[in-house]
């Protein structure tokens, strides 16, 4: 940023009564926590400090760091969790600074590399067509090229009407296997370099968690870093930290990308000689399979299980050195024919990382690292991820000698941020600000806990939850997110209610999420059935959602290798897995999914939590101290008389 001479602007300048806000956006309201969060923030950037930020909904945060960030004169990163908050600092916050701050400056976004279309895959693919339909691929292309004479940014969230996860979509964005980066002749015309050019000009940076951590991670490699290295980072939503974190410290090979690779060498053999392109295509033919094949013999009958590197059994010991044979020879063969054709060289690269990678996952026996197979009827995925990342990030981010605050709604348990603290590796000496949220939850909510339900193990529990949570919709005449601890409660909730249900449904899987907010919201008194993906990062304000009913307590299930792994951690340094991580975990996600109802001032409505152990467990305590201090209640009639008055 170039040097400014105006007077910094204080929190009361820009919050206060008749400051910036007041003047500039309709309906403004004072609040003081605000004005703290500025100062906070204003502080931590001063000192080059770590800082924690809890700012309840509707203390209005992004603001509250966007200004003092702006305005320091250095350059900022902002990363967020969700792509929702992301579009709402672009589309909203941003804008009203740039035409209301005294402090000029220029902002850019970037998203990871696989969010852009890449001229030279889109060129390729015109003749590396497979699949079962090509005369529909080639349509599909056909649209995605005359979108790319119109676009600015080739960022592929602008084609809308491709269906999310398109198979041709995913073929031709930019990968860091194939991406030559400056040789490409098409560099002049590349997305993702233009965006990441605008990122190294802008003062501020609008990005995501996964970006940041993957550009973090490069340290690790040596590789060339994409955000500025002495940039003021303000992360957002920074609860969900910990476990994006863990996904770019690690390895993951996917059923999905293997099957790509698969499908482009086929495509590839098929622009070759015939007389010696058979054995590239018979590899291939048989290398999805024989993935899936070892990954369901490693996930085992439950769908999930550990694996133990450097002793897994026989027969999968066989499969993976059949496996590693063919992706030698398919790498081989690519690099051959390729160079004939002339082709890109990428699927050689692609084949020798997935061999790569299989090595460090079934091979190497790091005990820093947990290794799980896990498949579901259509997928399988095969991952070694650190089980922690407290060291790595107190080294690469805390100590890079740059400011770094985190911000979340949900950053406290118990009142305390010890937990966080403990699992991010921030440093003791961070300053923490806690800011409770200005809303009256005394009055605006209702938390009703019933009585009589049996234990959530019980196998009694789904269709009493069934019963129990009908007759909540009845009394808020639907309007609800039913909130589940899997996909499993979510069916068999689901299947005992469907019948029954007098209002429109929703059910997660059905279509893309945001397309499932967006009828949530224009269909009056919908019911959405949806997992984790729907406790957080989800706005719907007004009376459309008027009941948020959540099904248990969101432990962990207690045979996940990597709750396993991190319990075993806790245990070894003497302290309590359950108390220390086990519950406190838990707590931030009930909280994440409590945050769902209420999003302004005027929103009104019930949480229903349907989880006994609330009452009878002494943890309970501890997850009903971390609510905001909402009315509870247990009896149904006091629930009917509360939703006749106020909804």
């Amino acid at each position: 940023m170039t040097a400014r001479k105006k007077r910094p602007l204080t929190g009361r300048d820009v919050f206060g009564e008749g400051g910036l806000c007041a003047r500039g956006l309709p309906d403004y309201e004072h609040r003081p926590e605000q004005e703290r969060m500025m100062e906070a923030v204003t502080a931590a950037i001063a000192h080059d400090d770590a800082c924690l930020v809890e700012a309840g909904t509707g203390v209005g945060k992004t603001l509250a760091y966007l200004v003092p960030a702006i305005q320091s004169g250095r350059k900022v990163v902002v990363a967020t969790g969700t792509r929702a908050l992301m579009e709402q600092v672009r589309r909203q916050d941003v804008p009203f600074l740039i035409e209301h701050l005294p402090h000029p400056f220029t902002v850019a976004v970037l998203k990871g590399r696989a969010n852009y279309v890449c001229p030279a895959r889109m060129r390729d693919q015109w003749d590396l067509l497979g699949g079962t339909d090509p005369h529909r691929d080639r349509r599909t292309l056909a649209h995605i090229r005359q979108w790319m004479r119109r676009t600015e940014t080739g960022d592929i969230a602008e084609l809308t009407d491709l269906p999310e996860g398109s198979a041709v979509l995913h073929r031709v964005v930019s990968t860091s296997e194939t991406c030559p980066g400056r040789p490409c002749p098409d560099f002049a015309a590349c997305f993702l370099f233009r965006a990441r050019e605008r990122a190294l000009q802008a003062d501020l940076v609008i990005t995501n968690h996964h970006l940041f951590f993957s550009d973090l991670a490069l340290q690790e490699d040596g590789g060339t870093r994409i955000l500025p290295e002495d940039a003021v980072v303000i992360l957002d939503e920074a609860h969900a930290l910990e476990g994006v974190a863990t996904e770019h410290f690690g390895v993951v090979v996917r059923s999905g990308a293997v099957a790509l690779l698969a499908s482009d060498a086929q495509a590839l053999a098929a622009r070759g000689d015939p007389a010696r392109s058979g054995v590239l295509a018979t590899v291939a033919g048989r290398l999805a399979e024989r993935f899936f094949e070892m990954a369901t013999r490693l996930a085992g009958p439950d769908g999930r299980a550990p694996i133990q590197a450097g002793r897994v059994p026989a027969e999968v010991s066989r499969a993976w050195h059949d496996l590693e044979v063919d992706l030698e020879v398919l790498a081989d063969e690519a690099r051959t024919i390729a160079g004939e054709v002339g082709a890109s060289n990428d699927v050689s690269v692609r084949a020798r990382k997935v061999r790569d990678d299989l090595g460090v996952i079934l091979g190497d026996a790091d005990p820093s690292f947990v290794r799980v197979a896990e498949r579901t009827t259509r997928s399988a995925s095969l991952s070694a991820l650190p089980v922690e990342v407290a060291g790595l990030l107190r080294e690469r981010l805390f100590e890079s000698g740059r400011p770094v605050v985190l911000v979340s709604a949900t950053l406290t348990v118990d009142g305390s941020t010890a937990f966080l603290r403990a699992r991010l590796g921030v440093p003791d000496t961070a300053s923490e600000v806690v800011l409770a949220s200005p809303y009256d939850f005394e009055r605006q909510v209702l938390v009703y806990l019933p009585d009589g339900l049996p234990d959530p193990n019980d196998a009694s529990f789904p269709r009493a939850f069934a019963e129990e949570a009908l007759r909540v919709l009845q009394a808020t005449r639907g309007r609800a997110f039913l909130l589940f601890t899997s996909h499993a409660a979510l069916r068999r909730a689901y299947d005992l209610m469907r019948e029954r249900m007098e209002w429109p449904v929703l059910v997660q899987g059905e279509t893309a999420r945001d397309e499932m907010i967006r009828r949530f919201k224009q269909t009056p008194h919908a019911c959405l059935f949806g997992t984790h993906t729907f406790w957080e990062g989800v706005d719907v304000m007004g009376p459309a959602l008027s009941c948020v009913i959540i099904d248990r307590l969101p432990f962990d299930p207690p045979d996940d290798p990597m709750l396993r792994a991190r319990c075993e951690r806790v245990e070894d340094r003497g302290h309590s897995a359950f108390r220390d991580y086990q519950l406190p975990l838990a707590v931030i996600r009930l909280r994440q999914g409590f945050g769902r109802l209420v999003r302004r001032r005027s929103d009104r409505g019930v949480v229903a939590i349907m989880d006994p152990r609330l009452r009878t467990k002494a943890y309970g305590k501890v997850f009903l101290r971390s609510l905001p201090p909402a009315r509870a209640c247990s009896d149904f009639e006091e629930l009917e008389a509360w939703c006749r008055k106020h909804l």
